[in-house]
């Protein structure tokens, strides 16, 4: 007897549900009136509906959102894409476009260089953000192919941009405030990272490897000074130990020591225009 019942509700659920969706999915009151996009910048509105091609007045329940996703997601400037129904009538797409993680100062002009390592152009909206400057970079590439020309939001082969971001992912992991200290990250010497404190330009050696240790020096001398007006660098390439190189009052940290001074130069040279790859 307890079974029959339980079947019968089962049939009673899966009836109403069918008949739910056959109501819904036809119904003129669900036909699609307006999309709706977030998020995007670089890419259109105008773009992303050429991509999808979705008619108004198409049922939004009789729509597949993991396809509209799909095709969205096709656009290399696009990391992520989510499609939701808005009832009654309406579809909201909202994007995540790829963005730079640190400015890449290159021979050819400044870009950007996402978390996964790819090319980014930049745009004056990109400016916004306040990053650090990598410089020492070239477009060439390691596997032996000379003069290979980077393409815009496609992963990157060089050495020297995994190692600028290995670092970068290290000062995420230990204190994220602490990048809105460094101006420049230098990569000129591939066996010692360099990088430069704001507001005074003071250079911080950390030679080749074991930078999460270093780095804890570094923050915690940093924590004991207080200050770095008088401070001109710090050297951390000898084994446990911090060298401290101090500072005349009346000398001024060079243009090479800031990136921030010379950052004008860096967007005028280029904006990493389309010409530049």
């Amino acid at each position: 007897m307890r079974w029959t019942i339980v079947f019968a509700i089962s049939i009673l659920l899966i009836s109403t549900l069918c008949g739910t969706y056959i109501f819904v999915s036809h119904s003129p009151r669900f036909n699609l009136a307006r999309i709706y996009v977030q998020g995007n910048h670089k890419v259109s509105e105008k773009e992303i509906f050429e991509k999808v091609k979705i008619k108004l007045g198409t049922n939004i329940f009789r729509m597949n959102l993991g396809i509209i996703e799909n095709l969205v997601r096709e656009d290399k400037r696009i990391k992520e894409v989510w499609v939701k129904r808005m009832l009654p009538n309406q579809i909201l797409i909202e994007v995540e476009e790829k963005k730079p993680a640190l400015w890449i100062n290159l021979p050819e002009g400044l870009f950007g260089l996402s978390q996964d390592q790819e090319i980014i152009p930049l745009e004056e909206e990109d400016f916004d953000q306040d990053l650090p400057v990598v410089t020492g970079l070239t477009f060439q590439s390691d596997f032996g192919k000379k003069n290979l020309k980077a393409k815009p939001y496609e992963w990157w082969p060089n050495k020297k941009a995994k190692l600028a971001l290995d670092f970068y992912k290290i000062l995420l992991e230990q204190d994220s405030s602490f990048m809105e200290l460094i101006s420049e990250i230098s990569l000129s010497d591939e066996s010692n990272l360099v990088f430069y404190l704001i507001p005074y330009g003071t250079q911080v050696n950390m030679g080749k490897g074991s930078f999460k240790k270093k780095l804890k020096r570094v923050k915690a001398f940093l924590d004991y000074e207080g200050k770095t007006e008088d401070l001109a660098g710090l050297d951390l390439r000898f084994k446990d130990q911090v060298v401290v190189k101090k500072s005349l009052p009346e000398l001024i940290p060079s243009d090479s020591c800031d990136s921030q001074s010379r950052l004008p130069e860096m967007k005028q040279k280029g904006l990493g225009g389309k010409g530049n790859l």
